[in-house]
């Protein structure tokens, strides 16, 4: 498990790099291995057949001296052999098996009474068959020696194999050695074709990292025409394909509210409609018609460009939805797309939050010589319906019904009740339940609303109790 983990943790190059190093050296290893083993087949195979040649001439040679028992050819020859690095001993056997001749003792005419095992095997070798038997540094063979048709003794040598020894030693070396330059040569080679193979792949883990870090506009050089070039190049046309989707994103979470953005992308919006239990605020700037004829244009989108976000970022903090901008109106949901409990709490801390900040944008309107801006706030509370409005071509998301109308109207009652900025219904200050006892309020009393038959009873909000 450890070392998997520590495999897991080394970099693409350096598993590249070891992978390919330990199939160069298993090679090189493997074909030293190869070399090797037939080297010491072919060894003994030529060693074997010298030896039986050895034998063979060695038995025509010796024949009569052993039949008649003329030991000096077999004396001599065995100090000829005794002498040979390639041999590492000679005996000759009588026809009983005793010893006769030992290259290896200092006499070597033995004339030995007693029975050597070995020799008596020698001896027990059909006619024209070799014994041969490989051993420690030696390869031991042996026949026995006919004369007509009886058995008059027998010889047996041993081949030394230390040529093989010493080839197999200098294959060995050579194996280690050429492994060892194919490693130096071959490992060059390697860091390069893998820092060359991995580069890219860094390049693209970097940039990756940085796309997920929100930077869109990162992009990769390809370097080459391979699979990793057109990965690269797969890669820009996805990062490509990325801004565009958080451009268009961000145009219609401008456009129509990051709320009802995210809300239509994750399908929890029914576009066809659905009853939902709503706070609406409406808010708009007083005397914004004497403004706008004593400012520019220009003048007047600065304004508002900065009246608004306080808008906005009241509405957030609160969870509310920024429906829609007329131009120095606004229109905040809360309710929908998502529900809200205590819309009404909400609705009433955004217009608290609202004249708040408009105080300090007061101080910098004064500041220029320009006259402080005065918002007007009606809330309302009730089942409107939620959905999609407008033809299939330009559709809007919105809140309509009578819950909305009266939000409206209560907003239009502040140039009534000059005096006051915040104005809410009855049903909003009943839906408040617990937090009622939050705010300071006063009761302005029923109230007659255009387009309603029922006077309607407005409460202003003036603060928050402390």
């Amino acid at each position: 498990m450890q070392f998997s983990s520590y495999l897991n943790n080394l970099s693409l190059r350096t598993k590249i790099a070891s992978l390919t190093s330990l199939l160069v050296i298993g090679t090189v290893l493997a074909l030293t291995a190869l070399s090797i083993e037939r080297e010491r087949d072919n060894f003994k195979q030529e060693l074997l057949e010298q030896a039986n040649l050895f034998l063979k001439t060695t038995t025509l040679s010796i024949r009569d001296s052993l039949y008649s028992l003329e030991l000096d050819e077999l004396i001599d020859l065995a100090r000829v052999l005794r002498d040979d690095p390639d041999v590492t001993f000679f005996v000759v056997y009588d026809s009983n098996g005793r010893t006769l001749v030992d290259s290896n003792t200092e006499q070597i005419a033995t004339f030995s009474l007693e029975i050597d095992p070995l020799g008596q095997k020698m001896i027990a070798i059909p006619r024209e068959e070799v014994y041969s038997e490989w051993q420690d540094g030696q390869l031991l063979t042996g026949s026995s020696i006919w004369l007509g048709n009886q058995s008059i003794g027998a010889i047996a040598t041993g081949m030394s194999t230390a040529a093989l020894d010493e080839k197999i030693r200098s294959i060995t070396i050579q194996g280690v050695i050429l492994a060892l330059v194919a490693l130096i040569i071959g490992g060059g080679l390697i860091v390069i074709l893998s820092r060359d193979l991995t580069r890219p792949l860094q390049e693209l883990a970097h940039a990756a990292e940085q796309m997920a870090d929100g930077k869109l506009d990162v992009q990769v050089k390809p370097r080459t025409r391979d699979e990793i070039g057109r990965l690269g190049e797969a890669f820009n046309h996805m990062a490509i394909g990325l801004q565009e989707r958080e451009w268009l994103r961000d145009m219609f979470g401008r456009f129509v509210s990051q709320e009802v953005a995210e809300a239509i992308r994750t399908g929890q919006v029914q576009l066809e409609g659905e009853n939902r239990v709503v706070s609406v605020l409406f808010c708009d700037i007083r005397e914004f018609t004497d403004f706008s004829e004593q400012h520019t244009p220009q003048e007047v989108v600065a304004m508002l460009n900065e009246f608004l976000p306080l808008v906005v970022q009241a509405a957030q903090k609160h969870g509310g939805m920024v429906n829609k901008f007329g131009g120095d109106s606004t229109l905040i949901i809360y309710g929908a797309p998502h529900e809200l409990d205590d819309s009404a709490y909400h609705a009433i801390l955004t217009a608290l939050d609202i004249q708040t900040g408009l105080k300090s944008l007061n101080q910098r309107l004064a500041a220029k010589g320009e006259q402080p801006l005065r918002v007007g706030v009606g809330i309302n509370t009730g089942s409107a319906l939620a959905g999609a409005v407008g033809p299939r071509e330009r559709q809007e998301y919105t809140v309509v019904g009578n819950t909305v109308n009266l939000a409206a109207r209560i907003d239009g009652l502040n140039k009534q009740f000059p005096e006051h900025n915040i104005l809410i219904s009855e049903r909003t200050r009943f839906a408040l339940g617990n937090h009622i006892g939050e705010f300071n309020m006063i009761n302005l009393g029923p109230v007659s609303i255009r387009g309603k038959n029922e006077q309607v009873e407005i409460w202003a909000v003036k603060e928050l109790k402390k």
